[in-house]
């Protein structure tokens, strides 16, 4: 028999080596989490250190441009004294014959200063200013002023020479002032020969439209007559589709009148096919009587003599006081550094002004005729009697837009309407025919509620009392044979007969509530169908009442 041995092992060094490493995996933990917190520590300094230099970036920028600014700031005010002083010497002379234009006018309408003292004046303005248009014609008006016709001719050709257009305007608005009538008409005649009908401003316009109310007086040579006429012929011979832009204009003006027919024709919107095209027709029938308003309010206008004298006596002391061309560089400069000082050393928003001033102040250069239509237009900003004066002269094309307008629609107007409700379509010409669409609905719903009826399970309880009878015989037999067998074979039977009870009553009350469905959507259509004839009948009555009239003129 074997001996059995024990072997003895010493795990104690095993055992420290494993508390020694578990001693050193903790240090080297604490260490890790040491230092994740320090990294952390770092992570938190660095942000407050970007934190920092974003705050101080933000304060240098805003002090760079604070400094930026005030050096601007600076500079605008040394550079403002010298452009002042070179705006005073170079054109100080400028200055003062339009401020002594301005009050020679005020002076001789209240007759407060001599003739002599005018006249010293003049004359030395004309001497201190050799180049400057305004000079001349002032030492003009002195001459008038002092009745010596000769100085006065001469002055006259010497600020012709230097700047005809300008010469003339003013000339001619002096000349207004006066009631010299037939010099005014030589000077206005003058001025309108020397515009373009291609490159016509609203200043343009201001004075044509004060001939053409009279603000000039009477024409009685007929000087200025002819000049419109030989306008409007430059513009319509200068592009061959001339007359079909301006009749599309129209149109286009005459389609914002057009009235939302909304809620008006509720029935012929819902159902039926053809409304876009009556909606869009009649909404323009609806429309002619604020176009006509609108036109006629314009063409009839009273015209404010009075305010419109007093708006060209305006425009004479606006080209008066107007800088010269010359100028024009300096002065803009000055304008310049006076916004960079408005907007405190800003010379952005300085800039950005500037060009928004300039852009309000450019006059846009139209043709004529696109001058007169913007008068009509625009809500604001043009006198009641520049309207006037545009629709007299635009009607035509303003009665070719107007017609296009209404026509453009017209043969698109249906004949015939189809009339769509719950899947059924029926056609009416005039809408009498109310009692044979009805039936033709009827018959429709008729045919819609048979099939339907015919797709409820309607051999359900049948087949549920056959089972049960089936079942009952069975389970009959099933009691004598097998009794337990026999029981379950009739509890089933039971179970369909019941149910086939359930299955009759639920189908009855299917029957029944089809019925109803469909009893309620017939009455519906039915008044659907009479109310939307009714308002076919209604749109065809617009129509035909309009179109037996003539159609309305609407700038008459």
């Amino acid at each position: 028999m074997a001996t059995s041995t024990s072997v003895n092992i010493d795990l104690h060094g095993i055992e420290r080596r494993i508390d020694t490493l578990s001693a050193a995996t903790r240090r080297i933990q604490e260490d890790v989490s040491h230092n994740s917190q320090k990294l952390d520590s770092l992570n938190s300094d660095l942000s407050r250190v970007q934190s920092d230099l974003r705050t101080l970036k933000k304060s240098f920028e805003q002090f760079v441009n604070e400094n930026r600014k005030a050096t601007a700031l600076q500079k605008a005010a040394t550079e403002l004294i010298r452009v002042r002083q070179e705006l005073e010497q170079q054109f100080g002379g400028y200055k003062t014959v339009r401020e002594t234009m301005l009050g020679v006018l005020q002076a001789t309408d209240l007759a407060l200063v001599k003739k002599t003292t005018i006249s010293q004046v003049t004359e030395e303005l004309m001497l201190s200013t050799p180049d400057y248009w305004l000079a001349p014609c002032l030492v003009a008006v002195s001459a008038w002023i002092g009745n010596d016709r000769d100085l006065a001719s001469r002055a006259i050709a010497e600020a012709v020479r230097r700047d005809e257009e300008k010469t003339a305007l003013t000339m001619a608005l002096i000349c207004r002032r006066n009631n010299r009538t037939d010099t005014c008409y030589e000077w206005l005649s003058l001025y309108f020969a020397r515009q373009s009908a291609a490159n016509f401003t609203k200043s343009n316009f201001t004075y044509l439209n004060a001939y053409l109310n009279g603000v000039f007086g009477p024409d009685e040579k007929h000087m200025c007559d002819d000049y419109v006429a030989k306008w409007m012929k430059e513009i319509q011979e200068n592009g061959g589709d001339f007359e079909s832009r301006q009749v599309e204009q129209w149109r286009d003006f005459c389609s914002d009148f057009t009235v939302d027919l909304e809620g008006q024709f509720p029935q012929l919107s819902s159902c039926v096919q053809e409304y876009s095209a009556i909606s869009e027709y009649i909404g323009r029938i609806r429309s002619v009587d604020s176009i006509a308003s609108t036109f006629s309010k314009m063409k009839h206008t009273e015209v404010d003599q009075q305010k419109l004298k007093k708006d060209i006596d305006q425009t004479l002391v606006t080209l008066i006081s107007r800088y010269d061309a010359k100028e024009e560089p300096l002065r803009k400069e000055e304008q310049y550094l006076t916004a960079v000082r408005r907007f405190d050393g800003d010379t952005a928003a300085a800039k950005a002004y500037i060009l928004e001033s300039e852009r309000r102040q450019t006059e846009e250069t139209i043709d004529l005729i696109g001058q007169m239509t913007n008068v009509i237009v625009q809500k604001e900003g043009s006198r009641p009697s520049e309207k006037k004066t545009a629709v007299s002269f635009l009607s035509s094309y303003i009665r070719g837009g107007f017609e296009r307008y209404i026509t453009e629609k017209k043969e698109s107007f249906p004949q015939t309407v189809t009339l769509e409700i719950d899947g059924w379509k029926g056609a009416s010409r005039d809408g009498t025919d109310g009692p044979a669409l009805k039936a033709d609905f009827q018959r429709y719903m008729a045919q819609r509620h048979q099939a339907s009826l015919q797709s409820l399970p309607s051999n359900q309880p049948k087949t549920l009392k056959i089972a049960a009878l089936v079942l009952a015989v069975l389970g009959a037999v099933g009691l004598m044979a097998a009794p337990p067998l026999g029981v379950i074979l009739l509890v089933g039977a039971l179970f369909c007969f019941l149910n086939s009870s359930k299955a009759a009553k639920r189908m009855a009350e299917s029957t029944l509530q089809m019925s109803a469905e469909y009893s309620t959507k017939l009455a519906e259509g039915q008044q659907r169908i009479d109310a939307a004839l009714s308002e076919w009948e209604r749109a065809r009555r617009v129509v035909q009442e309009f179109e037996r009239e003539q159609l309305r003129d609407v700038v008459a």
